[in-house]
């Protein structure tokens, strides 16, 4: 639509002066520029593009999920939305003050088909169409205002010969938003098949049998690491947060394992990850959640020569966090494991010790991949030689400097190593962990695991592997059947070879390694499986899906 015609009402008003048309292109383009000021605002202020598009794609996945929650919400909102065009438009043609009304709506148009603008770069870079009512809603918004400005949609005004312009702008902007909206419409009026319900028991059901309680110890960062930090975690107080599972008084149980999770890049925050957290320690397991930190920036570390290649990359950064991670589990084994450890510890625990003979070590993203430097410090701290769960999910590229190389000639017979892929995986792939797997080749095929997480579109609500599928704000049934009914079976393999009790290892060793009961994912609605896991054993040079990775 041009600048001399943008001005003109969208139905058969007449034509506004020079002044008012630019104004109305002027508050379009304030409204567009409106949608993005927080992120613009964002990097301003020197955050990276992913920083600055966080809070607002957090807030896209919160309104979702809850318009996931009920389809009445969303149909709600669109009947409240629909009620309002049809008065709205009665009130605009009334009213004597129909222009100012009309450069609001210009504004609020420009800001919708800007968050319509962030939501298609969001979902192409990393949703991939798992936000389905979102859009949809957009979509109502979108025909709601251009109602109100214009009308029913026409090419033609009346009495006036040829196609009007901006009335076949308007007619196209009404064809988008019913194109926004057609995909949501089984969902919003209950005909597209729900997913399987969460486990009610078993693995993937609730946590337990144990409560929990979680205390935070501050440590201290390695001054080398200090003298390289940025300001963009300032707000942080880089602890380590240990989760324990509330035994009765009368517990016969002398120890617990230990497990030590370390979370993704830039996400040092633990109630992201509580619910993991939360499965692994209900079972039994103290569970020790190192904070790192992210913003380090190295001399050099602006011109440096990015190399990602086999699954290791050769960040600066690497370097610093690794002392980071020593550091905080120096912290974790003087506050935790020692006799003399926290008083709150013994007021929870009683005379109960936490065994880290048998451990569970394991991340998300480049948590992930620093679970090979976490492992390799246990080793040296004599950890984890009676048992030992590995869990990688949606790893990053682990360190290439040699320094930081790992000996896992040091792993015990009792080893089950789990690395999860996602399909839709926009921010690693799928590639670090197929060569991730490559570092575990000592033990038997069938405990060194690749685990691909499958997108099923299917029905309502959409399940979409994705990177963070196993943090909070992304949990959903996708995540109950592919993450954390794995999570609960290593945690219950980990406490029964930590208690000797070969008939509960055994049935969990079982479950994760017999390839039906692993990699079934229920049903949807109408009986229609949900695609199932893939599990792949060496996957880089057997599975043509990981050709492409070497």
């Amino acid at each position: 639509m041009g600048e001399d015609e943008i001005g003109e009402v969208v139905g058969s008003q007449p034509t506004a002066p020079f002044w008012a048309r630019r104004a109305a292109s002027l508050s379009l383009a304030a409204g567009f520029l409106l949608a993005f000021s927080e992120i613009v605002f964002n990097l301003l202020a020197g955050d990276t593009v992913v920083d600055a598009v966080w809070p607002h794609a957090v807030r896209s996945l919160e309104w979702t999920m809850a318009l996931r929650e009920s389809t009445a919400l969303p149909l709600s909102l669109v009947m409240a939305l629909s009620a309002a065009s049809f008065f709205g438009r009665r009130a605009y043609l009334t009213s004597q003050h129909q222009p100012r009304l009309r450069l609001v709506l210009f504004v609020v148009l420009g800001f919708v088909l800007g968050g319509i603008t962030i939501h298609f770069i969001m979902d192409l870079a990393y949703l991939r169409g798992a936000f389905l009512l979102l859009p949809t809603l957009y979509g109502w918004i979108l025909a709601m205002v251009l109602l109100v400005l214009g009308g029913s949609p026409a090419l033609r005004s009346p009495g006036v010969e040829g196609v009007s312009w901006p009335k076949a702008a308007h007619l196209f902007g009404v064809f988008f938003a019913a194109w926004l909206v057609m995909p949501g419409i089984p969902a919003l009026v209950g005909m597209a098949p729900a997913p399987p319900e969460a486990p009610r028991i078993g693995y993937g059901s609730s946590p337990g049998p144990y409560g929990t309680v979680q205390f935070s110890s501050p440590y201290t960062l390695p001054s080398e690491v200090v003298a390289v930090q940025g300001n963009l975690e300032d707000d942080v107080t880089f602890s380590v947060h240990l989760t324990l599972p509330d035994l009765p008084d009368d517990t016969p149980l002398t120890t617990v394992p230990l497990a030590i999770l370390l979370h993704g890049f830039g996400y040092p925050d633990v109630n992201a990850y509580q619910a993991w957290i939360s499965h692994l320690a209900a079972k039994g397991i103290a569970v020790a959640f190192l904070q790192y930190p992210s913003d380090l920036r190295p001399e050099g570390h602006e011109t440096f020569d990015e190399v990602d290649e086999a699954g290791t990359s050769n960040f600066l950064q690497h370097t610093y966090r690794n002392l980071s991670i020593r550091a905080a589990m120096d912290h974790l084994e003087t506050w935790a494991l020692r006799e003399d450890r926290d008083p709150r510890i013994n007021e929870t625990m009683g005379d109960v010790r936490i065994d880290p003979s048998s451990l569970w070590v394991g991340g998300h993203s480049l948590g992930a991949a620093y679970t090979f430097l976490s492992l390799d410090d246990a080793f040296d701290r004599g950890w984890g030689g009676h048992a030992l769960v590995v869990a990688l999910e949606a790893p990053a590229s682990r360190p290439m400097q040699e320094a930081l190389q790992h000996d896992f000639t040091r792993m015990p017979a009792n080893t089950l190593v789990q690395i999860a892929v996602a399909e839709d995986d926009m921010s690693v792939g799928m590639c670090p962990g197929a060569f991730h797997q490559e570092q575990f080749e000592a033990l038997p095929e069938e405990r060194n695991q690749l685990i691909v997480v499958r997108s099923d579109k299917y029905g309502f609500p959409r399940l979409v592997a994705s990177h963070y599928m196993q943090t909070d704000p992304a949990h959903d049934r996708l995540a109950d059947w592919g993450f954390y009914r794995r999570i609960d079976a290593q945690a219950d393999y980990i406490v029964a070879q930590g208690r000797n009790d070969t008939f509960t290892a055994d049935f969990a060793y079982q479950y994760m390694t017999d390839e039906t009961m692993l990699t079934g994912m229920g049903q949807w609605e109408d009986g229609t499986p949900v695609l199932p896991l893939r599990l792949i054993h060496d996957a880089v040079n057997t599975d043509p899906e990981f050709k492409a990775c070497t």
